[in-house]
């Protein structure tokens, strides 16, 4: 069953990196990781994909590779992109997640996230 999920992240700062992780590493079928973030020098202290040889690389990709090295089965799509209203619908549900785990900061954003999944009884995390 877990080898059937698919999971969509977004976010993958302090919270999310982690999380990503920890699903690849549980066996999860599918991953989709969001963020249009870049690694900062100021991550390394708190985010998993942070080191020093990522920084100014985007999270998203970072932590797909990381996903890959880790569960080679798992599929592992990288989004570049803020979540948010405009764009929800595209992001999320190119390929219909089995949950959501939400790990973004803006209240705005986290309320379309919400939304959207509600309407098609998709659970979110967050």
């Amino acid at each position: 069953r877990v080898e059937a999920a698919h999971v969509a992240v977004v976010g993958l700062g302090g919270v999310g990196s982690w999380c990503v992780e920890a699903l690849a590493r549980s066996g999860v079928g599918a991953l989709t990781v969001v963020d249009l973030d870049d690694v900062c020098v100021s991550n390394v202290n708190r985010q998993l994909c942070a080191t020093t040889s990522s920084v100014g690389r985007f999270k998203a990709e970072v932590v797909a590779e990381r996903c890959r090295d880790i569960s080679p089965r798992c599929e592992v799509r990288p989004v570049l992109e803020f979540v948010d209203e405009s764009n929800v619908e595209a992001v999320l549900f190119a390929r219909p997640p089995t949950c959501v785990v939400d790990a973004i900061d803006a209240v705005a954003d986290k309320v379309a996230i919400l939304e959207a999944c509600a309407a098609r009884n998709v659970p979110v995390v967050c």
